[in-house]
């Protein structure tokens, strides 16, 4: 099997090229190939979503795309998150095709991970990880799914996304809100004693260091703890 990868460069020019010319090169930060825009009768709702581990803006192909956007701006391992930048090409005999894949990353330790995933909850199907595994592996790059979580643990993520932003982010609010929930608290009475806005609780949950019990709806009287604690 063939695989090439067409993206644009740092001047918007469309190249295509082999795997292997792209490693070391910062692909996640490069313009994306083809803007996702509204249509009539398009299906899925495009969506811009505002990285907090980039502060910077990208456009989603779907409400379920973004989803997925969103659990990986979350995850501490990843220093920086795009849209996917690149197209794959494929040819095997007589067969052609393309792989679009989701995302692209730049882990803490500077591995590029390019990521998959799969609509309405799939798996990305056998051939479509067969270009990624060769593309990976000729550029240097990890191949891995995006997942989308399911039911409580979704709609409780997509809360505490709200509150991402960096006007929630107070180095002395949250050294003092992690010692008041050094003990399991109602996530509103550890803010409200301190007389401190609840925005800051919920940013602390977004980061991890502040958690709770994700298998039950997340509310102001939720009980939060600060993780690596026993609730």
């Amino acid at each position: 099997m063939e695989v090439q990868v067409r993206h644009r460069d740092e001047l918007g020019r469309e190249r295509l090229v082999a795997p292997r010319a792209l490693h070391g090169a910062p692909v996640e930060e490069w313009p994306v190939l083809h803007e996702q825009r509204p249509y009539k009768g398009r299906r899925s709702k495009v969506r811009q979503y505002w990285s907090s581990t980039t502060k910077k803006s990208f456009v989603c192909r779907s409400l379920e795309h973004r989803d997925a956007a969103m659990v990986l701006d979350r995850a501490r391992d990843i220093a920086y998150l795009s849209a996917s930048s690149l197209q794959l090409e494929w040819s095997d005999g007589g067969r052609t095709g393309v792989v679009d894949p989701a995302f692209m990353v730049r882990t803490v330790g500077g591995q590029r991970c390019l990521y998959l995933y799969g609509r309405g909850g799939r798996d990305p199907d056998g051939q479509e990880k067969a270009v990624a595994r060769t593309a990976g592996q000729q550029a240097g790059w990890q191949v891995r799914t995006a997942r989308v979580p399911e039911g409580l643990l979704r709609r409780n993520l997509y809360l505490i996304s709200h509150f991402r932003h960096d006007e929630n982010a107070d180095e002395e609010a949250r050294t003092v809100l992690l010692q008041a929930f050094a003990r399991p608290r109602p996530l509103c009475e550890g803010a409200d004693y301190l007389a401190l806005p609840r925005s800051l609780c919920w940013y602390l949950l977004w980061t991890g260091e502040l958690t709770t019990n994700w298998d039950l709806p997340l509310i102001p009287t939720s009980i939060v703890w600060a993780a690596g604690e026993r609730a």
